[in-house]
């Protein structure tokens, strides 16, 4: 394996403390090994220059640059050595600004071997490093938004508007989020629901996204572009296809609960729609605790069970309901 090692002064902040001409010298040492230089600043236009030219002309198929952080560079020189037709995946950072010349500007001595052992082991990483490939795979053009807040609602809006279809998700019978319930907004004390509801309302009409309420993720699996997701539909006990929103049934209902989306200050009936201006505008039963039927008989039977085990026949179990 050919590899070169390009050692960088960053002016002088590697330079004024690691006796870069003596590392260059040590790591030409190193197997493998066929060239070794350093230059001013590796980074700028000229370096980069520097950098391809000489993986053509000593034909490299591996290289360590001596330099900062590869937060900093890395990209840089990779994207260089792919110009120069080298495999990205064979170049590598050490990083002997951070971690040597920096924390160790008063011992120039100990930087300066700090340095070489550094630009050793990552030219060793060079030597195994696999050539690697961006591989082309092809994506759906979708994308799902879980939480249906405001943010969440912005998202989506934002991405359809795009083009993309869009999938929100929101765990609540409506969307809307903590938002909706608040009385007013930082800093200039607006309306929540002014801002909100229409934004509602466009998700509810917008072509491009298809709104999943009372939905909960279970699962996902995947990868980007290509993500399965597992949505859980919760039971509504509502048939929402046939459903007018007229609040005949929240009238009939003899069930109050405390009203979460008034935070718990007002009462609700157990079948709800969460507020006039909510999306979808369709109602819910809530089914928690006891049933409701059951909660109000004197003598707590649940008709309801008996009812639905008399229907499917499950005649054993009614008798043992009642």
């Amino acid at each position: 394996m050919r590899i070169g090692v390009f050692i960088c002064h960053c002016g002088m902040n590697i330079a004024g403390t690691v006796d870069v001409e003596r590392v260059r010298e040590e790591v030409k040492k190193i197997p493998g090994v066929v060239f070794a230089t350093n230059y001013i600043y590796m980074c700028s236009e000229p370096g980069q220059a520097l950098f391809e030219e000489k993986i053509k002309e000593e034909k490299l198929d591996g290289a360590v640059v001596a330099n900062c952080s590869p937060t900093l560079h890395e990209r840089t020189f990779r994207n260089a050595a792919a110009r120069a037709g080298l495999n990205p995946y064979r170049v590598e950072i050490a990083n002997i600004r951070e971690q040597c010349s920096w924390p160790h500007g008063d011992y120039p001595e100990a930087a300066t071997k700090k340095a070489i052992k550094i630009i050793k082991a990552t030219v060793e990483k060079v030597k195994k490093n696999m050539l690697l490939y961006p591989p082309r795979i092809d994506i759906k053009k979708k994308a799902m938004v879980i939480g249906g807040g405001i943010a969440g609602i912005q998202t989506a809006l934002d991405i359809a508007d795009g083009g993309y279809e869009v999938y929100l998700v929101e765990k609540t019978p409506t969307i809307g989020g903590k938002m909706i319930i608040l009385s007013e907004t930082f800093p200039t004390l607006d309306c929540p629901q002014c801002i909100e509801t229409p934004k509602m309302t466009d998700v509810s009409q917008h072509p491009k996204i298809h709104l999943l309420a009372y939905s909960e993720v279970e699962g996902v699996e995947g990868y980007i572009g290509n993500f399965k997701v597992k949505v859980r539909r919760k039971a509504s006990f509502v048939d929402w296809d046939r459903c007018k929103g007229c609040g005949d049934c929240a009238e009939a209902c003899p069930v109050e609960v405390k009203n979460e989306w008034e935070r718990n200050l007002t009462l609700r009936k157990a079948i709800y729609r969460p507020f006039d201006q909510a999306v979808p505008g369709v109602f819910t039963i809530d089914k928690r605790g006891i049933p409701p039927c059951r909660a109000r008989c004197p003598i707590h039977l649940n008709a309801h069970g008996y009812v639905m085990a008399v229907k499917a026949g499950e005649w054993k179990r009614a008798q043992e309901i009642v």
